[in-house]
């Protein structure tokens, strides 16, 4: 059985985000994909020490022992990865940041990846200003910087002028919702 991991990195359980991020897992799980499905807001992880011991001892392990063990094991096991944030100050959240800073062992000193081959990742961004390319540069630095382990970057969107509660619900524009259903169908194709 093919896996996925979603990571959520909107600290809004039934925000936007959240909202189509739920909408590619029904994708995956309609092919019959198993989805564990994380909200990084609910995990205890530091940032990254910088003690290099995932350098000196050239492996893809973190020496420093937090919730971030667990991001790990999921991101070994799976076929491929949704990583869905909202975009706060022209970037993703903290909680999105913490897990890509960790995301320094799966990188050689030289920029070799080591993340295993083949897998995939994909993004799903949410931001409250209409403009969907306002913020472009930092979704593309963060999909790069994401890219340099060595996932493959599949496909993104940015559902745009969406603020839970403030605006018209991400569930009344069908396109956003069926751009994350794409997501989510093509994600291990």
């Amino acid at each position: 059985m093919k896996k996925a991991t979603i990571l959520i990195g909107s600290p809004r359980k039934n925000g936007s985000t959240a909202i189509l991020a739920a909408e590619a897992e029904k994708a995956l799980k309609e092919q019959g994909v198993d989805v564990a499905t994380i909200f990084l807001n609910d995990l205890k992880i530091k940032g990254c020490q910088a003690c290099y011991w995932c350098k000196k001892n050239d492996v893809a392990e973190c020496a420093v022992k937090d919730d971030m063990q667990k991001i790990h094991t999921l991101m070994k096991e799976c076929d491929g990865m949704i990583v869905a944030s909202p975009i706060y100050f022209g970037g993703v959240t903290a909680q999105a940041k913490a897990w890509l800073d960790r995301m320094f062992p799966y990188i050689g000193m030289d920029l070799t990846p080591k993340m295993p081959a083949g897998k995939k990742v994909s993004f799903i961004f949410t931001q409250n200003q209409p403009d969907a390319r306002l913020f472009r540069p930092g979704i593309d630095s963060f999909m790069f910087a994401v890219g340099l382990s060595g996932l493959l970057v599949k496909e993104y969107m940015v559902g745009y002028d969406l603020d839970a509660g403030n605006k018209p619900a991400v569930e009344t524009k069908k396109e956003f919702m069926d751009r994350a259903y794409l997501i989510g169908r093509e994600l291990l194709r």
